[in-house]
């Protein structure tokens, strides 16, 4: 009678640590999906701006959102040399990247909306906003080191900041 009471309980126990360790597992799924993604996010806005000729800020009325026009030879549908523009779309507040071989300009004429290609990156954005700097390169030259130029490169770097579901991102992106 005694076995089969702690029998019971160990039973109890067991199935009670597995209920609880299936919690702990789509808890940490759930968040590695949304890591996941903030890195997938994170690579697309890297290699949009790292491999792009042309990089326009403009500031919409709204001062929450920026809206970012990039000539890249990133693409996400196979474009030799995309023209690429991240807004975000003021009714569902969704942050959204349109790509085109064409250059076009917000808002789109109704013959060249057959041409672009839209993608919904993110949901509930509040804020949005790219920030440039250019800087020249301050490191001093080692001893024995020679400049290769008067001329000294330029570097330029971008802070990316959105906010969306309460989340704060900064993504800093040097180039």
């Amino acid at each position: 009678m005694v076995s089969i009471a702690l029998t019971v309980v160990v039973v109890f126990f067991l199935y009670k640590a597995l209920d609880t360790q299936k919690q702990s597992n789509a808890i940490i799924t759930r968040r590695s999906l949304v890591i996941s993604n903030k890195d997938a996010l994170f690579k697309l806005f890297y290699a949009d701006i790292y491999e792009s000729n042309q990089t326009h800020v403009q500031t919409t009325f709204n001062k929450d959102f920026d809206i970012v026009y990039l000539a890249t030879k990133n693409s996400l549908h196979q474009i030799p040399f995309a023209y690429v523009v991240y807004y975000v779309n003021p009714q569902d507040k969704t942050l959204v990247r349109l790509e085109s071989a064409h250059p076009f300009k917000l808002p789109v004429d109704l013959e060249k909306i057959q041409y672009l290609f839209a993608d919904t990156l993110i949901k509930n954005v509040k804020k949005f906003r790219l920030f440039t700097a250019m800087s020249k390169n301050s490191r001093e030259p080692l001893p024995g080191e020679t400049r290769k130029s008067k001329k000294e490169k330029t570097e330029q770097k971008y802070l990316l900041f959105f906010l969306s579901n309460q989340e704060k991102n900064i993504f800093e992106i040097f180039k």
